[in-house]
Protein backbone atom coordinates (compact mmCIF):
# COMPACT_ATOMS: atom_id res chain seq x y z
CA UNK A 1 0.00 0.00 0.00
CA UNK A 2 1.58 3.26 -1.10
CA UNK A 3 0.81 6.54 0.53
CA UNK A 4 1.51 9.74 -1.34
CA UNK A 5 2.87 12.35 1.03
CA UNK A 6 1.00 15.63 1.08
CA UNK A 7 -2.37 14.31 -0.08
CA UNK A 8 -4.05 14.96 3.28
CA UNK A 9 -4.31 18.70 3.97
CA UNK A 10 -4.94 17.99 7.66
CA UNK A 11 -1.79 15.89 8.08
CA UNK A 12 0.44 17.37 10.77
CA UNK A 13 -2.02 20.14 11.65
CA UNK A 14 -3.46 20.06 15.15
CA UNK A 15 -7.01 21.13 15.78
CA UNK A 16 -5.68 24.09 17.75
CA UNK A 17 -3.47 25.25 14.87
CA UNK A 18 -6.35 24.81 12.44
CA UNK A 19 -8.71 26.83 14.63
CA UNK A 20 -6.15 29.59 15.24
CA UNK A 21 -5.59 29.97 11.49
CA UNK A 22 -9.32 30.17 10.79
CA UNK A 23 -9.89 32.73 13.56
CA UNK A 24 -6.96 34.83 12.30
CA UNK A 25 -8.26 34.71 8.74
CA UNK A 26 -12.03 35.02 9.22
CA UNK A 27 -12.71 36.04 12.84
CA UNK A 28 -15.21 34.60 15.30
CA UNK A 29 -18.24 36.35 13.80
CA UNK A 30 -17.70 34.92 10.32
CA UNK A 31 -16.97 31.47 11.71
CA UNK A 32 -20.17 31.58 13.75
CA UNK A 33 -22.10 32.50 10.60
CA UNK A 34 -20.62 29.53 8.75
CA UNK A 35 -20.94 26.97 11.58
CA UNK A 36 -23.78 27.79 13.94
CA UNK A 37 -22.43 26.67 17.29
CA UNK A 38 -22.57 28.59 20.55
CA UNK A 39 -18.86 28.31 21.32
CA UNK A 40 -18.26 30.53 18.25
CA UNK A 41 -21.10 32.95 19.11
CA UNK A 42 -21.23 33.44 22.85
CA UNK A 43 -17.98 34.49 24.54
CA UNK A 44 -15.80 32.63 22.00
CA UNK A 45 -12.41 31.29 22.97
CA UNK A 46 -9.96 28.82 21.52
CA UNK A 47 -10.14 26.65 24.64
CA UNK A 48 -13.95 26.31 24.75
CA UNK A 49 -14.09 25.75 20.99
CA UNK A 50 -11.45 23.03 21.14
CA UNK A 51 -13.34 21.26 23.91
CA UNK A 52 -16.58 21.37 21.94
CA UNK A 53 -15.04 20.37 18.61
CA UNK A 54 -13.24 17.40 20.15
CA UNK A 55 -16.51 16.10 21.58
CA UNK A 56 -18.75 16.86 18.61
CA UNK A 57 -17.82 15.03 15.40
CA UNK A 58 -20.26 16.83 13.07
CA UNK A 59 -19.01 20.27 14.16
CA UNK A 60 -15.38 19.21 13.85
CA UNK A 61 -15.93 17.92 10.32
CA UNK A 62 -17.59 21.23 9.37
CA UNK A 63 -14.65 23.24 10.70
CA UNK A 64 -12.14 20.91 9.06
CA UNK A 65 -14.02 21.28 5.76
CA UNK A 66 -13.78 25.06 6.04
CA UNK A 67 -10.07 24.77 6.76
CA UNK A 68 -9.47 22.51 3.76
CA UNK A 69 -11.38 24.89 1.47
CA UNK A 70 -9.40 27.81 2.89
CA UNK A 71 -6.10 26.01 2.27
CA UNK A 72 -7.19 25.25 -1.30
CA UNK A 73 -7.45 29.00 -1.86
CA UNK A 74 -11.24 29.24 -2.11
CA UNK A 75 -12.85 32.57 -1.38
CA UNK A 76 -15.10 33.18 1.61
CA UNK A 77 -18.19 33.39 -0.60
CA UNK A 78 -17.31 30.06 -2.26
CA UNK A 79 -16.84 28.40 1.12
CA UNK A 80 -20.19 29.74 2.36
CA UNK A 81 -21.91 28.56 -0.84
CA UNK A 82 -20.46 25.07 -0.39
CA UNK A 83 -21.67 24.94 3.21
CA UNK A 84 -25.18 26.02 2.20
CA UNK A 85 -25.25 23.38 -0.51
CA UNK A 86 -23.94 20.71 1.86
CA UNK A 87 -26.46 21.56 4.58
CA UNK A 88 -29.42 21.63 2.21
CA UNK A 89 -31.47 18.49 2.65
CA UNK A 90 -33.74 17.21 -0.11
CA UNK A 91 -37.41 17.23 0.84
CA UNK A 92 -36.75 19.32 3.92
CA UNK A 93 -39.69 21.64 3.26
CA UNK A 94 -42.39 18.96 3.50
CA UNK A 95 -42.77 15.86 5.58
CA UNK A 96 -43.14 12.31 4.29
CA UNK A 97 -43.56 13.41 0.67
CA UNK A 98 -46.89 15.12 1.31
CA UNK A 99 -47.90 18.09 -0.74
CA UNK A 100 -48.22 21.41 1.13
CA UNK A 101 -52.03 21.40 0.75
CA UNK A 102 -52.22 17.96 2.38
CA UNK A 103 -50.04 19.17 5.23
CA UNK A 104 -52.28 22.20 5.76
CA UNK A 105 -55.42 20.03 5.83
CA UNK A 106 -53.80 17.72 8.34
CA UNK A 107 -52.94 20.65 10.62
CA UNK A 108 -56.41 22.20 10.38
CA UNK A 109 -58.21 18.94 11.16
CA UNK A 110 -59.85 19.32 14.56
CA UNK A 111 -58.81 16.91 17.24
CA UNK A 112 -61.47 14.43 18.31
CA UNK A 113 -63.14 14.55 21.70
CA UNK A 114 -60.80 12.71 24.07
CA UNK A 115 -63.63 11.99 26.50
CA UNK A 116 -66.14 10.65 23.93
CA UNK A 117 -65.47 7.01 24.76
CA UNK A 118 -65.89 7.64 28.50
CA UNK A 119 -69.20 9.47 27.94
CA UNK A 120 -70.57 6.64 25.80
CA UNK A 121 -69.55 4.13 28.46
CA UNK A 122 -71.49 6.04 31.15
CA UNK A 123 -74.70 6.16 29.12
Amino acid sequence: MTHKPGTDPLHGVTLEQLLNQLVDEFGWQTLSDMVRINCFRSNPSIRSSLTFLRRTPWARSEVEGIFIAFKQGKSLSDIKAELRQKNRRPGNNNSAGQKPAQQQQKRNKPAGDPWAAARQKDQ
